[in-house]
């Protein structure tokens, strides 16, 4: 009996795998071939030509060297499908703004009306083959590393991606809830359902799920508590100028969702420890769980810690760069480029320091439970 049921769910996983690949050649060949579901002409280009090189000197006296080069394409869509357009693009060396086109790009164009030579404007380039590809590399590393907990990943994590864009919605919607309220909620849904996919339904999920709640609301509070005694002191607000909502609360939100992550990775570690340690020794005292807890909680938390710092400044380096170029001030470069994202390391920081303990003590109180009842 055991035998045929696990011959059932072995023929029903590889079934699911061919079901993938499936998917990922059929969405592929789409993806190179779905010019007619766009309405703005798309052109791929067959021929490049470079026409001129200038120096450049900018408004902050740096030099720069523009290129102009011409493009000749054909048109992939629309009524003029088939025909050829030229195009010309100017590009500079740091290409901050601006491509470099090549032979095989697709180009989202303008077409200008009423010449017999197709001519008109580069708007854009179609990304959207690259974007698939890139994301079925990232499908199948988790499944030929993770296996079944890797599917239930994928499946968390595009779960998740709705119930993100869903909550935004809302607060766009009815903007008299906050947003802080709207992403607490969002939150408790993210950890439950990530936590319990990935891990199953037992008492060592539900030990994670709720330290990571406890411990995610908990680094919120002292966040806000500290914002509130120092009146935002050393906090710029100059990247969230363009919001019509108000500052604090955006950048709560963002904390409270950006150091989840973490804080649940501290929480599934020390509850699958503790666990283990357990299901190794059933004898094992609580003193010793405790110890052990503690040593491992220490292990991981300078790298966690870590983790975050380098996560949030990473994206702040070429600011940085902009600046120290122009000859800004030390101080005030890092004060325009980093509160915020110091500001979110370690909030983070803190949440995960917090984690560890209360991850240990709930695991052990489920421990307990658990031995209570053998």
């Amino acid at each position: 009996m055991k035998a045929h049921l696990f011959d059932l769910l072995r023929q029903k996983s590889a079934l699911v795998y061919i079901i993938i690949v499936l998917f990922c050649i059929s969405s592929l060949i789409f993806v190179n071939h779905n010019y007619s579901f766009y309405n703005q002409p798309i052109a791929k280009v067959i021929e490049t030509n470079l026409l001129d090189t200038t120096e450049v000197v900018d408004m902050f006296e740096n030099e720069d060297r523009l290129f102009t080069q011409h493009i000749v394409a054909k048109v992939m869509n629309g009524d003029e499908k088939g025909q050829l357009i030229h195009l010309t693009n100017e590009y500079s060396l740091s290409g901050a703004y601006d491509h470099e086109f090549k032979v095989g790009h697709e180009l989202f164009v303008w077409i200008e009306e009423g010449d017999t030579n197709l001519t008109g404007a580069i708007q854009d380039v179609k990304r959207d083959k690259y974007v698939v590809f890139v994301a079925w590399i990232f499908i199948f590393t988790l499944l030929i590393v993770g296996k079944k907990q890797g599917l239930f990943s994928i499946i968390s994590l595009l779960v998740n991606a709705v119930l993100l864009s869903f909550a935004l919605d809302v607060y766009l919607k009815t903007s008299n809830i906050s947003l802080v309220f709207i992403c607490g909620i969002a939150v408790i849904l993210f950890t439950a359902i990530s936590l319990l996919l990935v891990n199953g339904f037992h008492e060592k999920t539900y030990a994670a799920v709720i330290a990571t709640i406890v411990g995610t609301f908990t680094l919120l509070f002292i966040t806000y508590l500290v914002m509130w005694l120092t009146s935002d002191s050393g906090l710029r607000y100059e990247e969230m100028q363009f919001l019509t909502r108000p500052h604090q609360m955006v950048f709560m939100a963002g904390v409270l969702v950006g150091t989840l992550g973490a804080v649940m990775d501290v929480a599934i570690t020390m509850s699958s420890s503790i666990f283990g340690l357990y299901e190794k020794n059933h004898n094992i005292s609580v003193k010793a769980l405790k110890q052990s807890g503690m040593e491992i909680g220490k292990d991981i938390m300078g790298t966690m810690t870590n983790i975050l710092f380098f996560v949030y400044i990473s994206g702040s380096i070429p600011m940085l760069i902009l600046y120290f170029n122009n000859a800004s001030p030390l101080g005030f470069t890092l004060s325009m480029n980093l509160s915020l994202e110091m500001a979110r390391a370690l909030a983070g920081g803190i949440g995960i320091v917090l984690t560890i303990p209360i991850g240990l003590y709930i695991s052990i109180y489920f421990v307990k439970q658990k031995r209570a009842r053998i």
